[in-house]
């Protein structure tokens, strides 16, 4: 029964996956997330250590670690790194099966992927705007208006009259919240408001890979019910929310480095039975 992890270095989080196989089925025994910070290897490794602890193990019993996201290369414990764009396919295609199209709405960027019914990328493209097109920009206007993050999704469902950020640029954005504050615009209000702006920005990216008629929405800010409202109304798709939608690239991190521990001990195998001849 082999134990491997999968690790998604991210611009706000860190989190951790520790996986096993059992008669061919992955199934995930441990989660651990911590904040990201400057120091990314100790970062990985509290975030592992989290995981492992959840699932009884040391980090001796691990076979194989895969590393994902902005700082996949600084993990020095690291057996292989993969993009975020592979292992985000990986990993929703693995508890949605059926899922053709994903969103994931990270810290620093915006993703849209169009993935196979194998679970491979077909297709991806990115925000190339700034940070009024990602999570980070949500997190900024939350402090300013003094509210909690984990509020912002419930709060951006009591709107009554949102107000749309029309703004590309995250300082410019910034400037219009401040705009609505001072016209005694409520907090709900500006919040859906901004999900609605992702919600379009989002659009424009999944047209670009061709959407169908549902979406699998990943990453921190999916746990934002606003957001998945806001898509839903704004771009008239279904959208899925995995559970534990924030540990997808992690999950498909430790998914691909099964896949390359399993080829690899194929080929072992195979070269032990030509030596055996």
């Amino acid at each position: 029964m082999p134990c491997l992890a999968g690790i998604d270095c991210g611009t706000s989080f860190t989190k951790a996956v520790v996986l096993s196989e059992r008669h061919g089925q992955p199934r995930v025994i441990g989660k651990g997330r911590t904040r990201s910070g400057v120091k990314v290897d100790e970062a990985a490794g509290t975030a592992l250590q989290e995981a492992l602890a959840q699932a009884g193990l040391e980090r001796r019993q691990l076979e194989y670690v895969a590393a994902t996201g902005f700082g996949r290369y600084g993990v020095s414990f690291r057996d292989i790194q993969v993009t975020e764009i592979t292992t985000a396919a990986r990993g929703a295609h693995f508890v949605i099966p059926d899922t053709s199209a994903i969103l994931d709405i990270g810290g620093q960027c915006t993703r849209a992927i169009g993935v196979t019914d194998t679970g491979r990328v077909r297709v991806f493209k990115s925000n190339d705007k700034c940070a009024a097109g990602s999570g980070m920009f949500i997190q900024r206007a939350a402090k300013y208006l003094e509210v909690k993050l984990e509020d912002v999704g419930e709060l951006s469902l009591k709107a009554t009259h949102p107000q749309p950020i029309s703004s590309v640029c995250a300082v410019l954005a910034e400037s219009e919240i401040i705009n609505h504050v001072s016209a005694g615009i409520t907090v709900q209000d500006i919040l859906r408001g901004i999900h609605e702006s992702l919600a379009d920005r989002a659009g424009a990216l999944l047209n670009r890979v061709e959407m169908k008629d549902q979406l699998t929405l990943i990453g921190g800010v999916a746990r934002q019910a606003g957001i998945a409202k806001a898509l839903e109304d704004r771009l008239k798709v279904k959208v899925n929310i995995p559970q534990d939608c924030d540990f997808i690239c992690a999950l498909g991190a430790a998914l691909l480095g099964l896949k390359r521990l399993t080829g690899k001990r194929s080929v072992a195998e195979t070269a032990a039975r030509e030596y055996a001849n």
